[in-house]
This record gives C-alpha cells, structure tokens and sequence, in this order.
C-alpha cells in the first residue's frame, strides 16, 4: 500500500511542475485560510472570555495580547529587513546596468559605426564604379543599337540603286 502512495505522489509532483506550480499555490492558500481562521477563532474565543467572566481571564487575555504584540513586532522586523533587501537589489541592479549594460551599449555603437564605415567603403570602391561601368554598357549598347537600325536602313536604299537588282528587258 506504501508504493502506491508513492506512486501517486510521484504522479502528482510530476503534474504539479507542468501545471505551473500549482501544488505550491495551493497550499499557500491552504495555509492562509487555515491560519487566518485561527486567528478568527482565538479572537471570538478572546472576547467570549472577557465578556462572560473578565476577572478570571483577564491573565490569559494579557498573555494572548503580548504574545500577538510579539508576533506583530517579528514581522515589523521582516518587513523592514525585506525593504532593506530590496534596497539592496535595486542597486546592484544599477550598478551592474552601469558596469554591463553600458559598456554593451558602447560596443553596439561602435560596431553601428564600423558597418556604416563598410557600407560606405563598398558603395564609393565597388557599388558605384560597378554602377558607372553598367551605365557605360547600356549607352554603349544603345549607341551600337541605333547605329545598327540606321544601318539597316541606309543599306536597303542602296540596294535598290544596284542595276544587278533590276529586271532585265528581253
């Protein structure tokens, strides 16, 4: 019986992570409402006492009040240790923005600056000289073309200026 309590167990704590921590939220409020009805019920138990008969639980009213004084008192002391530790991650969270993050910052500019130095060398070394050259061709081009057309149509003219062209006469 033993390992099958074990086995569900495991099952359970093996659900709980994939559910997101739920297991832990759970008993967190468990514990809340456990704790907060307990507090509930010593303060009804408090009162009844010291309306019924206040003489003879007015003892046991002064030790339930100082030890509550304490209680409060112990976590007036956590809060404030909490702040305190909160304080303290907040600035080393700043420094180690000033002494990190900075210094990254500084080398993402300075390699911005590199690239907009290479584009700028590529463009004025290769892009626009291949650019220039490419312009170069396609006039050149467009020269060879039209001196092409106006060839083809001069050389018709003299071909039919040719006497070899014209019939003959019998």
């Amino acid at each position: 019986m033993s390992s099958e309590n074990v086995t569900n167990s495991d099952a359970t704590s093996v659900e709980a992570p994939s559910s997101g921590g739920g297991g832990i939220r759970r008993l967190i409020k468990v514990s809340a409402v456990i704790g907060i009805l307990l507090i509930l019920l010593l303060l009804v138990a408090a009162l009844a006492a010291a309306l019924t008969a206040a003489e003879t639980w007015a003892p046991f009213v002064r030790v339930f009040r100082d030890l509550f004084l304490l209680i409060i008192l112990l976590e007036s002391v956590l809060v404030i240790a909490a702040l305190a530790i909160l304080m303290l991650q907040a600035a080393g969270f700043l420094i180690m923005l000033k002494t990190e993050i900075k210094p990254i910052l500084d080398n993402a500019r300075e390699t911005t600056r590199m690239s907009k130095a290479t584009a700028q060398f590529i463009n004025s070394n290769a892009v626009d000289p291949l650019i220039q050259i490419k312009s170069f061709l396609s006039g050149l081009l467009a020269f060879l073309r039209e001196l092409i057309r106006i060839g083809s149509l001069v050389a018709p003219e003299d071909k039919s200026a040719d006497p070899s062209d014209e019939p003959q006469a019998s």
